[in-house]
């Protein structure tokens, strides 16, 4: 084995080991030290990123001198950690992913390679023991509900149960031999650089755990397979940062969380049901005592282990003199699906441009931070009275028109360098609908957000929604509202996907506090419709101004009923939509789901 110290080109380097640590000073020797055997004749470059670490472990890298040490300004999670390492590689061959706590058998990293090499794997696993030789059951499958109750009732008992019933795979016959599998733990895994360059960041949501269950499901999702390599065998301490009550809470509302990005909310109400079956049959256990209180309250989730930069960390809010604000409108710009129908009836434009002066450009004009840019794209066959009422609105340039008959990725970046006319540090984009507002502080705290990788989803997850003269207050983890951080390297913008599931792409950061938007529920609506719960408009119009002044203030006596009787009804009504939307999804594809819509659409018009 090489090992390569400093920067050098990928081609020098046959695999880029990333270490992240915190306080591991009693293991760090053992994993670096045990390198050269696993891997005698590849080239190595060893990264290693200190989580902000108090004990002694940055004194035991420094007798490393083949070691590249960065450090990542706080404790900012597992996740974090590895995306700084792979930000200061660069492009690579192979990444290995290594817990600190690890010790390579002599020949794993080779027998890895060899694995990869062989199969086109994107990763690839080994054979995981714990200290004494004994091997561990590192294997998984995709987390099911099935799978997720059947591990709550269960646990390692009847540990030859059906494939569906357990996530974790306990069958001894298959670590024996070589094979394609759905994911496995993280404490190691070889990933190809290609596949790496691809995916992009791990999610830093998570902190720690749950973070590489996502990873895996994105390499599958770009159609890269998973091999299991049991000739790499890798012995694993477990526990090396420090086990405590709320790393245990942690990771049982990380599989919440999981389960909240990749399902529907029906589907995530099921897991958190199974991980707080779990916890209550498990009562007894102090541990599991304090994940039941945690798991009953989403306030208590904020209070769990998360990202904490401190001064010599630069993240989080970045100088408004260094960001690129875009704000995008579609207003009428032609789209398929059945949102052309709806737009081709008569009166939608006039009701539209009514409800636009009523409560969008209003809401843009008062934002407290006016560090932004606003561009509305416009069908150019529009009507001659739309084009007059469009140059009288932009006359303050509050907005800039742009009309197009259609806007390609490449079209919308584009346009947004000719509009801007500039290019600073960070870009971010925000998507605003023609017939909603934001709070007067949105672009504020959107610009405010702690945003450590190139590249993420941001998202405030409270807002209102107006309906028949009422405001219903609801929490949409990944609402219409959604912006997207990067840099200007390679924009994709907050149009890259459907807006609930950017997380599928990039790591999603969730804002919560006081509502920052505002949904208008009305005729011509596509998607809009009551949910939440009832409230009185009157805390939130210092936020959203004279457009709550005309909402009726409920009664105590309504708002009890709305919230005993109708917020339950409102909620089973959308775990039946979020059903029967996923069965026709998984019959139909999401274009047959489209095509479906529009017929009905039509049918109803």
């Amino acid at each position: 084995m090489t090992l390569m110290a400093g920067p050098c080109v990928a081609g020098d380097v046959d695999v880029d080991v990333v270490i992240v640590t915190y306080n591991n000073g009693t293991e760090i020797d053992t994993v670096l030290h045990s390198l050269k055997a696993g891997a005698p004749t590849l080239r190595l470059r060893v990264v290693v990123v200190d989580n902000d670490s108090t004990d002694d472990t940055l004194i035991k890298l420094a007798a490393h001198s083949d070691v590249r040490v960065l450090h990542s300004g706080g404790n900012l999670g597992y996740a974090a950690g590895i995306n700084i390492a792979r930000r200061a590689i660069g492009t690579s061959r192979a990444i290995l992913i290594l817990n600190p706590d690890v010790e390579v058998m002599p020949g794993a990293i080779a027998a890895l390679h060899s694995r990869m090499t062989q199969t086109g794997a994107g990763i690839v696993v080994p054979l995981l023991q714990d200290l004494a030789g004994v091997r561990q059951a590192s294997l998984r499958r995709e987390p099911s509900v099935a799978r997720t109750f059947g591990d709550a009732l269960f646990g390692n008992q009847l540990g030859r149960r059906p494939g569906w019933l357990s996530e974790i795979d306990r069958r001894a016959s298959h670590y024996r031999l070589p094979r394609p599998v759905e994911w496995a733990t993280g404490a190691a895994l070889l990933i190809n650089g290609d596949l790496a360059e691809r995916l992009g960041d791990w999610d830093e949501r998570y902190f720690l755990y749950s973070e590489e269950t996502d990873y895996f499901r994105r390499a599958r999702r770009a159609g890269a397979v998973v091999w299991f390599e049991p000739a790499a065998i890798i012995r694993h301490r477990q526990g090396g940062s420090g086990g405590s009550y709320a790393q245990t809470a942690l990771m049982a509302v990380n599989r919440v969380r999981y389960a909240q990005v990749w399902g529907t909310p029906a589907h995530a109400a099921w897991i958190r049901g199974a991980v707080m079956l779990h916890a209550c049959l498990r009562l007894n256990q102090p541990a599991q005592r304090h994940t039941a209180t945690i798991l009953a309250r989403r306030s208590r989730w904020h209070g769990l282990p998360h990202a904490t930069p401190t001064r010599a960390a630069k993240v989080g809010p970045i100088a408004s003199s260094s960001i690129e604000h875009v704000l995008l409108t579609r207003f009428n710009l032609p789209s398929a699906g059945p949102e052309r129908v709806i737009r081709a009836q008569e009166g939608w434009l006039a009701e539209r441009i009514i409800l636009f002066e009523r409560y969008c450009v209003p809401s843009v004009r008062s934002q407290t931070n006016q560090n932004f840019t606003w561009i509305i794209y416009f069908d150019p066959e529009s009507p001659a009275w739309l084009r007059q009422r469009v140059t009288a609105l932009q006359a303050d340039g509050v907005f800039r028109a742009v009309f197009r008959s259609s806007v390609s990725r490449a079209e919308l970046i584009s346009d947004i360098r000719t509009v801007v006319g500039r290019k600073r540090d960070v870009l971010i984009t925000t998507n605003l609908d023609n017939d909603d507002g934001l709070a007067t502080d949105f672009v504020d705290r959107v610009q405010q957000a702690d945003v450590p990788q190139h590249r993420a989803a941001v998202y405030l997850t409270n807002g209102l929604i107006v309906s028949r003269n009422r405001v219903y207050l609801r929490r949409d983890a990944h609402n219409a509202f959604c912006s997207v951080w990067e840099n200007w390297d390679d924009p994709v913008s907050c149009w890259a996907g459907w807006h609930n599931r950017l997380g599928e792409s990039m790591p999603v950061i969730e804002i919560d506090g006081a509502p920052g938007w505002l949904q208008v529920v009305h005729g011509s609506n596509v998607s809009n419709r009551v949910r939440g719960r009832l409230v009185s408009p009157l805390p939130y119009a210092q936020l959203f101004g004279p457009r709550l002044n005309v909402l009726t203030v409920p009664a105590h006596r309504r708002m009890l009923i709305d919230h005993l009787i109708s917020v339950p009804t409102r909620i089973t009504r959308e775990a039946l939509r979020a059903g029967v939307k996923w069965v026709a999804v998984r019959l139909f594809g999401t274009a047959g789901l489209a095509d479906i819509k529009l017929r009905f659409v039509r049918w109803v018009r």
